[in-house]
């Protein structure tokens, strides 16, 4: 029994993983994010022991955002889990993830980052079909989450299964804060014009203002573009466009044959892809842009559990 688990700001989900990507038990309940460690670990491990339904799960992987130290099992910075104390939320900071869990398992737990786990389930079971030799993954939402997978023909030397890019101390990729923009908006981690600045929800509505368009929301933004309201159309325009720069020094940077775009925001994929797309080859090098793809995620809600299970299965073996 392999449980893969999600932990969102909002919601923590899991389900009992099958090697095919099939999913059983597949269960969701509050995370409690923003109401203490304790509380929020407490409901990490009553999900696990409500999808392994009584039995002892062989592996647990768990997808969790922020940097991680998977080997030590600690979440060093987490900037949407915390604690609220006098209308501030003070974030996580060194969290221990192990020591609560533990005796939910006799086999290994493994954590990460939550962004890279979604490319690896998306690489396993969605468009990168488990084959791909270098896979790329935004995920667009409240901000933007990135990770890159590569197989062992996309390196020179010794590789010996596909595997999931972290950096050092598991701090990376952070594609998300990327320059797209000299000395542009102030984004959340300190720095100014990055791409989440632009491509994160407040950034794509800041967007829609400026173009005369006021929406509470992405979604709200997506239905003014079907009613064909001008404005709108041309802030999904901008949001490609500023993506699209991304995705091009991406392409000049790994040499990707897939990038895939998922999360919730890539629903307006109509409106925002082809400024992307003309964009992102507009400004890359032309023999690596002919060889590479850029599609829409197909795991579009599961990716995390997929890509936690995957990480699990390998620690097992």
């Amino acid at each position: 029994m392999i449980i893969g688990v999600d932990l969102g700001g909002t919601n923590v989900k899991g389900a009992v993983v099958a090697e095919n990507g099939g999913m059983t038990n597949r269960l969701e309940m509050p995370s409690f994010a923003r109401d203490g460690v304790s509380k929020c670990l407490t409901a990490l491990r009553e999900l696990i022991l409500a999808v392994a339904g009584g039995e002892t799960p062989d592996a647990v992987g768990i997808a969790i955002p922020g940097h991680i130290n998977a080997n030590e099992g600690i979440v060093h910075w987490a900037p949407n889990f915390g604690e609220v104390i006098d209308g501030k939320l003070r974030i996580w900071e060194d969290v221990d993830v192990f020591s609560p869990l533990q005796g939910i398992t006799d086999g290994p737990i493994a954590i990460g980052n939550d962004a890279n786990l979604a490319a690896l389930g998306e690489y396993e079971h969605g468009s990168g079909e488990g084959k791909a030799e270098c896979m790329v993954l935004y995920t667009l939402g409240t901000g933007v989450g990135t990770g890159v997978v590569i197989s062992p023909a996309s390196v020179q030397g010794r590789l010996d299964a596909p595997s999931v890019y972290i950096g050092h101390k598991g701090g990376g990729p952070e594609m998300g804060h990327v320059k797209v923009v000299t000395g542009g908006r102030a984004c959340s981690c300190g720095s100014f014009g990055c791409l989440e600045a632009y491509c994160g929800t407040a950034g794509l509505l800041q967007t829609a203002l400026e173009c005369g368009v006021s929406a509470g929301s992405p979604k709200e933004l997506y239905d003014a573009a079907l009613a064909s309201d001008d404005a709108a159309i041309t802030a999904w325009r901008a949001y490609g466009e500023h993506l699209g720069m991304a995705v091009s020094s991406t392409i000049n940077t790994w040499a990707p044959d897939i990038v895939a775009i998922g999360g919730q925001v890539a629903g307006a994929w109509e409106f925002f892809a082809p400024a992307m797309e003309t964009v992102a080859f507009e400004h890359s090098i032309t023999s690596l842009s002919r060889s590479v793809r850029i599609v829409r995620a197909t795991e579009f809600d599961d990716a995390g559990i997929l890509g936690a299970a995957a990480l699990a299965r390998a620690a097992l073996a």
